[in-house]
């Protein structure tokens, strides 16, 4: 397994491609990692994001009911083709990720998995999570270790990004990854990240992104003065509906929850 996707590629003749984040895990523990916490089983329909050599679909292709590997590159297309035409489950979608299109494979519960490229994170979750109808049920990922531990911060340090995934599931960092368990290693290392119990939120995400993106415009400053300055009020004003909503005007927005940003969004659009 070590030597398998740079073998591959040499009897292809293909070269990992820098501009699309080709890194290809080859230590198969950490493929079954990410295979066992996703909990794959003989009824689950699986969405690969970039499959690469076919490595990690593979070991999809042998628990699940149906894999749909989407791969961008014409040459591992080639290579996915070859290598997996003994999985009669696996159907290769030569598509960039973030065009595909879950209607056109009518599928209505289904689980993603997949080692992202490090470029695709941000737009990967946001497809997936908030500018669709149908998520995933399950994400199980590999991403970039700093981004997961942003991921799963919680106050004081939560951010941003952090706020934006609880919305819509439960975020866990499963194990870290050594960069050396991919070829070529990348600069930095990875962790497997699963998103859990994904839904549709019950608040209108437009207005919840609205009101968290102000509260964070100024991560160290006070809420009240971001609020101030972002929804163009008085600072006085911001400080009585931070305090009407149950927040305080002098937290900073690393120290709120989840739950804090729901009531505050709540609150605000009843106000407005």
């Amino acid at each position: 397994m070590p030597n398998e996707p740079k073998n591959i590629l040499e009897k292809y003749e293909i070269s990992p491609n820098k501009v699309l984040g080709q890194n290809f895990l080859i230590q198969k523990r950490y493929i079954l990692d990410l295979i066992a916490v996703a909990e794959i089983s003989k009824d689950d329909t699986v969405v690969e994001v970039g499959p690469g050599t076919g490595e990690i679909t593979k070991e999809l292709a042998k628990k699940a009911k149906r894999v749909l590997a989407v791969e961008k590159d014409p040459g591992m297309v080639k290579i996915l083709r070859d290598e997996l035409r003994e999985f009669d489950n696996v159907e290769i979608v030569q598509e960039d990720i973030l065009k595909f299109s879950i209607f056109n494979y009518q599928l209505s519960n289904y689980k993603l998995v997949g080692a992202i490229p490090y470029y695709l994170t941000g737009r990967l979750f946001r497809k997936f999570l908030e500018n669709t109808k149908n998520p995933p049920k399950t994400m199980a990922v590999i991403i970039q270790e700093g981004i997961a531990e942003k991921i799963v911060a919680r106050p004081p340090k939560s951010n941003l990004l952090a706020i934006s995934i609880q919305l819509y599931g439960e975020a866990v960092l499963e194990k870290r990854v050594p960069k050396d368990a991919f070829w070529p290693k990348p600069n930095v290392n990875s962790a497997i990240l699963t998103v859990n119990n994904v839904k549709k939120p019950k608040i209108n995400e437009k207005e919840f992104f609205r009101i968290l993106k102000a509260g964070f415009s100024s991560p160290r400053k006070q809420m009240a003065r971001n609020f101030a300055r972002e929804l163009k009020i008085s600072l006085s004003n911001a400080q009585n509906l931070l305090k009407k909503a149950g927040v305080n005007p002098s937290a900073r927005a690393g120290t709120l929850k989840l739950e804090d940003w729901l009531r505050l969004t709540n609150f605000l659009r009843k106000y407005e």
